[in-house]
Order: C-alpha cells, then sequence, then structure tokens
C-alpha cells in the first residue's frame, strides 16, 4: 500500500464525507472578497490534464482533484474549460483545511 500524499482527497476515504469536504472547498472558494484566492488560466493542452494544470499552478500534480473541482468537472473524460479563469486557495490552505476537517470527523 502506498503512502498518499497531504494534499490527496484520498486520504478521506469516505464518499460521503469527502462530498462534505468539496463543499467546504467550494464555500471558501465562492467566498466574496476572499484576496488569499490566485487566478490561474485553463491552458488548450490541459483540456484532459487537470493533473498538469495542477502542476503548473501548484509545482504537483497530487491537486488534480481541486482544479476539477473548481471546473466543476467530475468525471475526467469530460473537459476543462479552456480559456476560463478559475480562482484557487493556496495549497498551505488546502492542507491546513483538510487537516482540521480530517480531525473533526475523527478520520
Amino acid at each position: 500500500m502506498s503512502k498518499l500524499s497531504r494534499l490527496s482527497a484520498e486520504n478521506i476515504e469516505d464518499d460521503i464525507l469527502r462530498a462534505h469536504f468539496f463543499a467546504k472547498v467550494m464555500e471558501y472558494v465562492n467566498r466574496s472578497g476572499n484576496t488569499e484566492l490566485f487566478e490561474y488560466t485553463i491552458r488548450l493542452d490541459e483540456t484532459y490534464r487537470a493533473d498538469l494544470a495542477s502542476y503548473r499552478a501548484y509545482g504537483t500534480v497530487e491537486l488534480d482533484w481541486l482544479v476539477s473541482l473548481v471546473c466543476d468537472v467530475d468525471d475526467p473524460m469530460n473537459p476543462l474549460p479552456v480559456g476560463q479563469t478559475i480562482k484557487l486557495p493556496p495549497a498551505a490552505w488546502v492542507r491546513r483545511s483538510m487537516r482540521q476537517f480530517m480531525d473533526e470527523m475523527g478520520l
């Protein structure tokens, strides 16, 4: 069994709890006036490559789930919205909020 990255959404094994965490992430991303977010524009060669967009935005492929989530793409067979500028939270926020969520849920 390989060890998961601290940024992997798979750390939250239960699908329902993971969906609750994703809702918290989207609440944060959509919060008005949130100055911690940064912008990233989806490129043509990232159409089906959330991992590549994650690498370019964060320097790691581990946040591909976050790129897909923010783009509202729940199936890797569906394309990312090329040319769309999305707002992403810092990786440190993702790590911190995931840890907090897992602690609150007793995971």
